[in-house]
């Protein structure tokens, strides 16, 4: 229960449950490291139904049927053009077992370029658009790591391109699954490049999810 997302304004103070996450990084051919994160969570509605309001004039925000009609939340950057969120450059290492938390950002308002691939998408009313996020990683001592993530939303589904809702989440107990590598890169040289961009590469070794080479943690 700990897992939990926060939309401010929403039918549901207390927040929603987090069902699913996953953290991965992967590198890309210019050796940067890049991190993608999914989140899912249960229904609106699964810890107690919020009467609708007979106040005609209750905004979408803030009316449950609204929330209802569209069951549930998923924000992801492993999804459609997203990009994911930049973690490590060899100027700007990422520091894995720091106690310190680190913060990472994306997409800050104002946008400049509209047409530019956002990092997250999200799908909450509709597929709506998703912007100015701030991810705090705050390692445990034993390799996991509490992520404190904010940001800001658009109800583009329904036409509004303004930034006017907020929304928080806290994930606990999260461990960075695995680092893909790009096609072609071999396992040392992908080890080579994370020399650069962590501050424990030798935690890492070879292995493979769906056919693909990764590095692990061991």
């Amino acid at each position: 229960m700990r897992d939990r997302i926060w939309f401010p304004g929403n039918p549901w103070p207390d927040g929603h449950r987090i069902t699913e996450f996953l953290w991965t990084g992967r590198l890309d051919r210019s050796g940067w490291l890049w991190f993608d994160l999914t989140l899912k969570t249960a229904g609106y509605d699964e810890e107690f139904d919020v009467p609708d309001s007979e106040d005609e004039d209750v905004s979408d925000w803030a009316a449950p049927i609204v929330w209802n009609n569209y069951h549930a939340c998923t924000l992801s950057s492993p999804w459609e053009d997203a990009i994911g969120l930049l973690a490590a450059t060899p100027e700007r290492p990422f520091r894995l077992a720091d106690p310190l938390p680190q913060r990472l950002t994306a997409d800050p308002l104002p946008i400049e370029d509209l047409d530019a691939s956002p990092a997250f998408h999200v799908y909450l009313l509709g597929h709506d658009t998703v912007a100015d996020h701030t991810l705090t990683f705050t390692a445990d001592g034993s390799g996991r790591h509490r992520i404190d993530w904010t940001g800001r939303i658009a109800l583009s589904y329904f036409g509004d391109e303004e930034f006017r809702y907020e929304f928080r989440a806290e994930i606990h107990d999260a461990g960075l699954a695995h680092i893909a590598l790009p096609d072609g890169m071999s396992g040392e040289d992908g080890r080579r490049h994370l020399t650069h961009l962590l501050d424990v590469p030798e935690r890492f070794v070879e292995s493979a999810v769906d056919g693909r080479l990764v590095l692990r943690q061991a």
